[in-house]
């Protein structure tokens, strides 16, 4: 995209990296130092110890002694260890989300070990260019007879073949690997994917240009100051409003203000400048689950216009935004995944001490 810049720099035993559109902040990775979800992402072992009654689903021993849930458990008796996977964050309190659907993510192809079809991300409708991903694909015995599933990302778009080949054959070998693992202890199998790894499966604009690794070079751009001001619940809006994001254990609550004027004009205005701002704030805070937006002064004639410039601001990046609907009171409905790590007072903390 124009404009668009991305920032490296070390960051404790890590690194940091920064995606810039006009000197603004878009996007965010950083190697935290604590340890509270190197569970997500990563593949592990874990044991069967309870059953959960009438739900079809049990509770799992996991490594770093903590308790995960996973659902349908028909096959399953105590004691059972299992290869697991966890995708999604979970709120604090809740025991973590497992799944035994095993899937390997590069920076252009899913593979699925149980899903065994060869499909494509919605971004890429050329017939053609899918024809073309799916002859590529098939020349692999594993995906071609059905051994494995494939996705192909929407990276794929504007990658060359022999790029999109490499990262077929590097996932491939991750999920025979894996995949031939025998469950006998509760351990690590594969950690999950560190900061940098993070930037390269979700920044295309890293397809055709390397991070800036200068010396200060966070400091030039204000990162670490833009980071800090997603600690404060308001965020000001261009024209004087403003819109307050306040997370709670069921939901997150999303109030859109226009300020002193409250004229329908003003409250078209601010809606949209939220609609244009709620995606980046969402992305870089690590937010997801259930979201309802309250909204400024809003006719129902308009609610098309606010519709289409969220999905706008969602397809610029990989947020995986649901519009759900309105409820009759006028609030805007969203799903979001919680495929982010929530930015909370430990990460400030750790930023604090970097500057």
């Amino acid at each position: 995209m124009i404009n668009e810049i991305t920032l490296i720099e070390p960051f404790f035993k890590g690194n940091a990296l920064a995606l810039i559109k006009g000197g603004k902040l878009q996007d965010f990775f950083a190697d935290f130092e604590d340890s509270d979800h190197s569970l997500v992402g990563s593949t592990f072992v874990g044991e069967v110890v309870r059953f959960s009654k009438n739900s079809n689903s049990c509770f799992i021993k996991l490594p770093n002694n903590q308790v995960g849930f996973l659902r349908g458990s028909k096959d399953l008796k105590s004691g059972d260890k299992l290869l697991l996977q966890s995708r999604f964050f979970t709120p604090k309190n809740k025991a973590l989300v497992v799944t035994r659907d095993l899937s390997f993510k590069g920076r252009y192809v899913i593979i699925t070990p149980k899903k065994k079809m060869i499909s494509f991300s919605k971004n890429i409708s050329n017939k053609d260019q899918r024809q073309s991903l799916r002859d590529l694909g098939e020349k692999y015995p594993n995906i071609k007879n059905k051994m494995y599933g494939i996705i192909f990302r929407s990276t794929c778009r504007i990658s060359s073949n022999e790029r999109i080949k490499e990262d077929i054959e590097k996932q491939l070998a991750r999920c025979n690997k894996i995949t031939a693992v025998i469950p006998n202890d509760i351990l690590f199998i594969e950690s999950s994917p560190n900061a940098l790894q993070n930037a390269f499966q979700e920044w295309q604009i890293l397809e055709n240009q390397d991070p800036k690794q200068e010396r200060h070079c966070f400091d030039n751009f204000s990162i670490w100051e833009q980071l800090l001001s997603f600690r404060e619940s308001s965020v000001q809006l261009p024209s004087g409003g403003s819109i307050s994001i306040e997370p709670t254990q069921a939901l997150v609550a999303i109030d859109v203000n226009t300020g002193s004027d409250t004229s329908l004009a003003a409250g078209l205005k601010a809606n949209i400048e939220a609609m244009n701002e709620i995606p980046r704030q969402l992305r870089i805070r690590g937010l997801g689950g259930k979201i309802v937006v309250e909204m400024g002064p809003l006719s129902k004639i308009h609610r098309i216009k606010i519709e289409s410039t969220l999905k706008k601001n969602v397809s610029l990046y990989s947020d995986k935004i649901r519009i759900a609907g309105w409820t009759p009171l006028g609030n805007l409905e969203l799903e979001k995944s919680r495929d982010r790590r929530p930015i909370g007072e430990t990460q400030f903390s750790q930023i604090e001490k970097i500057i």
